[in-house]
């Protein structure tokens, strides 16, 4: 049996049921940790393998944001393996088998020592069942768990570093994040349907080959339908056009990529797809308001 370090005591079910996660609780040890009126911020490393991660059901609603590791997540608009950081909307009872993998496990997600926990680090923002159900009354939000866009990973990272404030202002810094969040969560209702393959496949074509841009009419030739029908069928699936695509998926990469500190800005820009370090730049800090160096020095 696995332990569970956590923000908070947790609550185990009987056998016969699935484990059960209090307010604030997560399998991870806990680096730092603040809460802020009906908000916990919590920083913590996985603790358990990904072999011993049993399915489990969360009683809060939280924002988890992975900052490094390959993250394995079920939720809507996931990769199958996602090792950039990205932003999570868990709503209260989400059951689910996320996790962390170990870059030196084996199929099954077993290393050579069996308790050995897989690198990464993540940062959740916990809401209280009070603010959850304010939240809903204000707008419609998921009902499943659902990967929150670009825009708003940006801001999760920029409250990530609010950690460490301790001013006066933290309070409506952190409220006002909040519900940028939220609003962030609820502007696209998600699709009830699967996506057609083909157009599953060519989602996947830009973001596993960001580095390079495709005509419309060749995604839709590979797809075998009309480019203005590809058009239309993205941007109602996915919610923006399929350049905006590339773009979040080139910054998306970039993220990842800057906590390499063997790689040069000009290495990422031209590997991401960008034209040049300068254009990277511009981009990056219109995204993320930091420019890549400074983000890098920030860890």
């Amino acid at each position: 049996m696995p332990t569970l370090a956590a923000t908070t005591d947790t609550t185990l079910s009987d056998a016969s049921r699935e484990r059960r996660l209090t307010n604030g609780a997560f399998f991870g040890d806990l680096h730092e940790c603040r809460t802020v009126g009906e908000i916990a911020l919590s920083e913590l490393r996985p603790t358990v393998p990904e072999h011993a991660i049993e399915t489990h059901t969360h009683d809060d609603a939280h924002l988890l944001l992975v900052l490094e590791g390959a993250y394995l997540s079920s939720a809507e608009d996931m990769p199958p393996l996602c090792a950039e950081p990205v932003l999570i909307l868990n709503p209260p009872g989400t059951t689910h088998r996320d996790c962390f993998r170990d870059p030196r496990a084996d199929a099954r997600g077993r290393c050579a020592r069996e308790d050995d926990a897989p690198p990464g680090r993540f940062f959740a923002l916990s809401l209280s069942p009070t603010r959850w159900r304010d939240a809903c009354e204000r707008r419609v939000l998921p009902d499943r768990a659902v990967r929150l866009p670009l825009p708003a990973l940006a801001v999760a990272l920029r409250l990530r570093r609010q950690l460490r404030t301790n001013d006066d202002a933290m309070m409506l810094s952190l409220e006002a994040e909040i519900e940028t969040l939220l609003d962030a969560a609820s502007m696209r209702p998600l699709p009830t349907t699967l996506p057609p393959p083909w157009l599953d496949r060519a989602r996947a074509r830009l973001r596993e080959d960001c580095a390079h841009a495709p005509s419309l009419a060749e995604l839709a030739q590979d797809c075998g339908v009309h480019p203005v029908y590809f058009a239309r069928a993205f941007r109602r699936r996915y919610g923006c056009a399929p350049g905006d695509y590339l773009r979040r998926c080139r910054l998306e990469r970039a993220l990842g990529l800057l906590r390499d500190p063997r790689r040069s800005l000009t290495d990422i820009a031209l590997a991401c797809g960008f034209v040049d370090q300068s254009h990277f730049t511009h981009a990056f800090r219109d995204a993320f308001g930091r420019t890549p160096a400074r983000f890098r020095a920030d860890g």
